[in-house]
Order: structure tokens, then sequence, then C-alpha cells
């Protein structure tokens, strides 16, 4: 299991540290951030099974925070820490599908037991045929398509041979890992070509991923059959909005 754990105060988040590193399964894996900013960059590359986290952080809030990681399916699960004062917050935050909170301060056997019933509610607990890994190649891909991702990439990450990630990947989603990540970037360029008539197909091209237009041009029509610009000057793409999935490349 996977934890990050996030707070602003230095000496808290020392303690929450140490805290939830006894109390936590064996094996699982801490990292700690001091903002919700880099909570954010953290989950985008470690993909945490459950955030801990504390509601009042300057700039951007715990609220603010999870309301971003879901999004974009960077993390799932959150406990959230509070005070007496805060029950109303922790209200709030069960509305929004928060797993529970915590009253500072923090008792040990109690984050046990919460780690305890979320480590085994993970699909990996669950089924054996969905290894760990699984959850997180895909989450990761989800949120970083528009990054120079690859499979080299995403087996160095994960520690995992390529061979062993490609066919997981094959399993998942029932394609390999290049069709499915150009048919993501696709589908993102898609909407963006419907919706930011303001951007130039070069720079829609740069957002989801391709820094070569011509290659992006390319990339395209074979996935929906026409160039990018022919895509946003039609009538019907723009009303209709032509999916990629009705597409099959060679």
């Amino acid at each position: 299991m996977r934890i990050l754990i996030v707070d602003d105060e230095p000496i808290i988040l020392g303690g929450l540290v140490k805290i939830i590193r006894e109390a936590a399964p064996a094996g699982t894996e801490i990292r700690e951030a001091g903002d919700a900013f880099e909570a954010l960059q953290l989950m985008r590359e470690y993909l945490p099974d459950v955030t801990v986290t504390d509601l009042h952080m300057p700039e951007k809030d715990g609220f603010e925070m999870m309301e971003e990681a879901r999004e974009g399916s960077l993390c799932e699960r959150f406990i959230i820490l509070t005070g007496y004062d805060d029950f109303e917050y922790a209200r709030r935050a069960l509305r929004s599908g928060v797993v529970d909170y915590l009253l500072k301060p923090v008792d040990k056997q109690e984050m046990a037991a919460l780690l305890s019933r979320i480590h085994s509610s993970l699909p990996a607990a669950e089924s054996p045929d969905i290894p760990p890994h699984a959850r997180r190649i895909l989450a990761y891909t989800q949120a970083n398509y528009m990054n120079d991702l690859s499979l080299d990439h995403l087996a160095e990450l994960m520690q995992l041979h390529p061979n062993y990630v490609s066919n997981l990947f094959k399993k998942l989603t029932g394609d390999t890992f290049v069709n499915y990540l150009n048919a993501t970037r696709i589908r993102e360029a898609q909407t963006l070509l419907r919706t930011r008539r303001d951007l130039p197909v070069s720079e829609i091209g740069r957002r989801v991923g391709y820094e070569n237009k011509h290659y992006f041009n390319k990339v395209f029509k074979k996935y929906t059959g026409s160039t990018p610009g022919a895509y946003r000057d039609t009538a019907e793409a723009c009303c209709s909005g032509a999916s990629v999935n009705d597409f099959t490349p060679d």
C-alpha cells in the first residue's frame, strides 16, 4: 500500500509520518508533502492508494486538493485530520466521499485499524487476478498522457520489466500501450479542437503530447480519418463530435 501524508506544519508532519509508519501494514510505502501543490505533484508520479491530509493549508486547502486529485485520477481515498472545532468540515468531507476522518491528536491504534481496513479493501487485496501495479499503471497513463510517456518509462517508474508492463496493459485495456496512449491523446485533441478554436492546431498537438505538428497530423488522421484542421472546420465535426472510438487504426 502507498500512503501520502500532507500537512503544512513540519513538526506535525514529522509526527504523522512516525505514527503512520508504525501503524501501517507491513510493506507500506510512505511519502510526505508540505502543502497541496507539492502533494499533487507527488501524486502524479507516486499515485498513492490513500492520502492522509490536513484541511487547513495556505493558498490551496485540503478540499481543493482532493477535488483536483479526483479529477485527475491521482488518488481515490482520503483520510482527513481535524480538530473538534472542525466537525462541520469533517461532515462535509464525508459527504464528498472521504474514507474517514480522525480527530487530532491522532491515536495510533485508531489509525492502524483504519489503514488495515483500507488495505483489505484495495483491488489487489480483493482479487489475485489483478496485480497491485495495474491500477497505478493505468491511472498514471491517464494522468500523464500529455507528457513524454513510454513503456520503458512506465516500467522504470513501477520497477517492472517492460514486457510485463506491456502484457499487463494489454490485459487491462484489451489494447497495446501505444494504441491506448494515442487514442487517449486524440480524444483530448478532438475536445480541444471543438472547444478551443482560439488555439492553433500545433499548440493543441503540443498540449496532448505531440511536439511535432506533422506527426500530430499523421496520428490524428490515422485514428479519425481526417486531419485536425479538417476536423475543426467541418460543421458536422463541430456539431456531432465524431469520436476516435468510431475509427480503428490500421
